[in-house]
């Protein structure tokens, strides 16, 4: 008995000791910044893999998808297989519009939104294209199209004007041979387009073999490394200063495209005219909305769906806990409040403009939670220095 209790009168001062060791050592500050970093790191890491990375490579797992069900219906133009090009392309449309919240860096840089999702359709260069197509004066494919034409006249719009009208896939006897050679060219060429950011972000070097020989054949240059930029501030090899100024141009992003969603909710919701949308002819514009918000949502909770890791999310609730559940919850209202106002152009609803400003209401107020955190965040000590020059 008295053995016992001598193992136990130990066991309890050495815990005793070590609960003092550790307490002394998180209130050193060295060691504090430590582990401060060290999470800071890993929520840039998994930004940059889950939710850039990853966007990306389903953007063009899917634009690659789009190619293929083109080919498939140049080679039998049935309305079984036009058909199933545009289910491909919404899907594609979606991915990319998923994206939407890393139009930063080389997407900035190369203009790659610009090359694949010019907006509006330049419809009369279009169609001039096609005549000359069919009369033989001019053979297109996807490297004439990207180099002799502008980008108004291909990407996912001449792609959407080509497979679709009043919101249907076209009937295959519709579709000219022309038009379905000017179909595999554009999709081609947004093959071409995806593969090429996403070796922006990974690197010429790192990208796999058959993505790199895509590349090589089209000509397109050899990119660096975005990737290991975002991961690294404050390397020599890095353009970020510091965690603030990645934390920063993540915020901005996710606040600037959330502020754009807004009156975009008004604009597409709130008509019966498909011209009001980006997406004239496969009336897309509630679906884009979706994946917008997405975009957002995938940004902020640090992945794609079912794919998540450390994240801003994670940064803001160790500032404010409260703030950060409301931007959960703003981000499941916008959606709820999306989908609410249902198809603008079906049947008309007397409540339409109510449910619209709803949707516009719940969209403002993330915009206006996220506007704080971005603050909160970008802003600790921690995460210093804040400006992109200083020291």
């Amino acid at each position: 008995m008295k053995r016992t209790l001598v193992r136990w009168t130990s066991l309890i001062v050495l815990t005793a000791s070590v609960g003092v060791g550790a307490v002394a050592l998180v209130r050193n500050a060295s060691v504090k910044k430590f582990f401060v970093e060290r999470k800071l790191d890993r929520v840039l890491e998994d930004y940059t893999d889950k939710v850039a990375l990853k966007t990306i490579a389903l953007a063009v797992q899917e634009i690659r998808a789009l190619e293929k069900a083109a080919v498939k219906l140049q080679a039998e133009p049935t309305d079984g297989n036009l058909a199933a090009a545009a289910d491909a392309w919404r899907t594609a449309r979606a991915q990319w519009k998923k994206a939407s919240t890393i139009m930063f860096g080389p997407a900035a840089y190369y203009n790659f939104d610009k090359q694949l999702a010019t907006f509006p359709l330049d419809r009369p260069l279009v169609e001039h294209v096609l005549g000359e197509i069919e009369t033989g004066r001019m053979k297109v494919d996807e490297r004439y199209l990207r180099e002799e034409l502008q980008s108004s006249q291909r990407g996912f719009l001449a792609a959407e004007y080509l497979l679709f009208r009043d919101g249907k896939p076209r009937k295959a006897k519709d579709v000219s041979p022309a038009e379905l050679s000017y179909l595999v060219a554009v999709a081609r060429a947004m093959t071409v387009e995806s593969a090429d950011f996403e070796a922006s972000w990974v690197g010429s070097a790192k990208l796999p073999a058959h993505k790199a020989a895509l590349l090589k054949a089209a000509g397109t240059q050899t990119r660096g490394s975005y990737a290991d930029e975002l991961k690294h501030p404050g390397t020599p090899d890095s353009r970020y200063m510091s965690h603030s100024v990645v934390l920063q141009e993540i915020f901005q992003d996710l606040f600037s495209v959330t502020e754009e969603l807004c009156p975009a909710i008004v604009e597409v919701l709130g008509s019966a005219d498909p011209r009001d949308s980006e997406t004239w002819y496969s009336n897309n514009g509630p679906a884009d909305l979706m994946s917008t918000l997405q975009s957002v949502e995938n940004g902020y909770l640090g992945g794609v769906e079912g794919a998540r890791g450390y994240s801003v999310s994670d940064l803001m609730a160790a500032q404010d806990e409260v703030l950060d559940q409301r931007i959960k919850i703003a981000l499941a209202d916008t959606a709820y409040r999306i989908a609410e106002v249902g198809d603008p152009y079906g049947e008309s609803r007397e409540d339409r403009d109510l449910l619209v400003r709803r949707a516009e209401a719940a969209c403002q107020k993330l915009a206006a939670r996220l506007s704080v955190a971005a603050l909160l965040v970008t802003m600790d000590p921690s995460t210093k220095p804040y400006a992109a020059y200083g020291r």
